[in-house]
């Protein structure tokens, strides 16, 4: 029986607390993730070492780079200043430094910060640029509002010109020391010049583009560019389709279809692009770079996501693209000239008569003619023919004298080594003819192989 004014509480069992793993360094939140100003990797960085109280220079060398293990990790910063954009890349080295930084801030979501998720479409070429880039008027207002100053992915990428928030191009030196700035120096603030120290925001004499010159058609591309690619970054933290190679060439073929019945050539002109790169493109041989693919949207009107993730372009989308292209194409082809068969065949024959040395190419010939090398041969195959075959007899008794007489250099050369006490090898050999490229025949080398031989040096 239970005593009087005593509570009976139900029976509590008490279990060990689950305590979440700690990181080395602050697991600082990154800035803009989702958004069209996404935090870069290498602003990142900087603000890491800024919260820790050091320069990146030092985070870098002391915490990163026995991370990394290799020279690129931190100890030689001074040396790859001019490549610390390939952080914020799409290759090695973003990757090296993104496994590092999670490891030691325990962050899975810093991958975002460089252009890793599309690797697959845009080539490293052109992609980032060399010097650090910022919108002063962005610097300053978050100061004012008492923002965090950082620096966004956008502002690293080299088709990016102008802010798309202010409409203003963006700035590559400090107004104060007139110098530009490594994308991650050993030195770098968020906000501040790395060379001298001094704020990089807005100041009162700096010179803007006014509203009239933002109207006009040549500030349209760069500032399509910065809104369309800013898109792409905030699309990046929840992307629908998984971006691939084949994606840009099938888009680029589904134009090509519509718009030029197929015909590379003409389509190539439409892109003011060579014809050989288009086709390689829509080969999916080669990517365009994010510049080629940023203009060749413009041209289609139509934004670098749709461009990417379509499977099928609506009708209507390429009746708009076809009366968008045809304001944007390149001049009207020429009305071709008649081709004179008489004069031509009359050109043909005095070629083949002369004496000229050395006798000319059919290319040269139809460069003469002014006339389209297929075209001639087509109308005159035998004359071609004769041309040819004059040209390449040419060839080939050039090339056998030419063979001879590096021969004969090469052991002049040989001996030349010989007697001043120096092993003739072919690096020092090259060093002392004229035309050093002949070594990459056979029988020249064979003939250096041979005097060496002569001279008891090989077996």
């Amino acid at each position: 029986m239970q005593p009087k004014g005593l509570i009976k509480y139900k029976f509590c069992e008490f279990k060990k607390s689950v305590i979440p793993l700690r990181s080395y360094l602050y697991s600082l939140e990154p800035i803009g993730i989702g958004t069209p100003l996404v935090e870069s990797l290498t602003g990142y960085v900087a603000r890491l070492a800024e919260v820790h109280c050091v320069v990146p220079g030092i985070l870098m060398e002391r915490e990163l780079a026995p991370v990394v293990n290799k020279a690129y990790g931190g100890a030689n910063l001074h040396k790859i200043y001019t490549f610390t954009r390939a952080f914020n890349g799409t290759g090695v080295m973003a990757d090296d430094l993104i496994q590092a930084l999670q490891s030691l801030t325990l962050r899975d979501d810093l991958k975002l910060l460089t252009m890793i998720n599309w690797s697959e479409i845009f080539p490293f070429i052109n992609l980032l640029r060399s010097v650090k880039a910022w919108c002063p008027i962005c610097y300053q207002e978050w100061y004012e509002t008492e923002k965090q100053v950082y620096e966004p992915l956008l502002w690293s990428l080299d088709v990016v010109k102008v802010c798309p928030h202010h409409q203003q191009y963006l700035s590559e030196k400090c107004h104060y020391c007139h110098k530009g700035n490594s994308l991650l120096a050993w030195k770098s603030r968020p906000g501040y010049c790395s060379k001298c120290g001094q704020w990089l925001g807005y100041r009162e004499n700096a010179e803007f583009v006014n509203k009239q010159d933002i109207a006009n058609q040549e500030f349209k591309l760069p500032l399509w560019a910065a809104n369309n690619v800013g898109d792409l970054l905030a699309a990046g933290s929840h992307l629908n389709f998984v971006p691939l190679k084949n994606q840009v060439a099938a888009s680029l073929r589904n134009y090509a279809d519509y718009v030029s019945q197929g015909n590379i050539a003409e389509f190539a002109r439409y892109l003011h692009q060579p014809r050989n790169t288009v086709w390689l493109w829509c080969q999916g041989k080669n990517q365009p770079s994010l510049d080629a693919l940023v203009r060749t949207c413009y041209y289609f009107q139509v934004s670098l996501l749709s461009f990417l993730n379509q499977e099928e372009l609506l009708l209507e989308q390429f009746q708009k693209t076809t009366s968008c292209l045809t304001k944007l194409s390149a001049k009207p082809r020429a009305t071709p000239k008649p081709f004179e068969s008489a004069k031509v065949q009359e050109y043909l024959e005095n070629v083949l008569q002369n004496n000229e040395f050395p006798p000319p190419s059919m290319e040269e010939v139809a460069r003469r003619l002014d006339c389209d090398r297929r075209t001639v041969y087509n109308h005159f195959k035998d004359l071609c023919n004769a041309i040819s075959a004059k040209y390449l007899s040419y060839r080939r008794t050039n090339y056998v004298e030419t063979v001879a007489q590096s021969c004969q250099k090469v052991r002049e050369a040989a001996l030349k080594l010989y007697e001043n006490g120096e092993y003739p090898s072919e690096a020092r050999v090259s060093e002392l003819i004229s035309k050093p490229g002949f070594l990459r025949y056979k029988q020249v080398r064979a003939a250096l192989r041979e005097t060496r031989r002569d001279l008891g040096l090989d077996s």
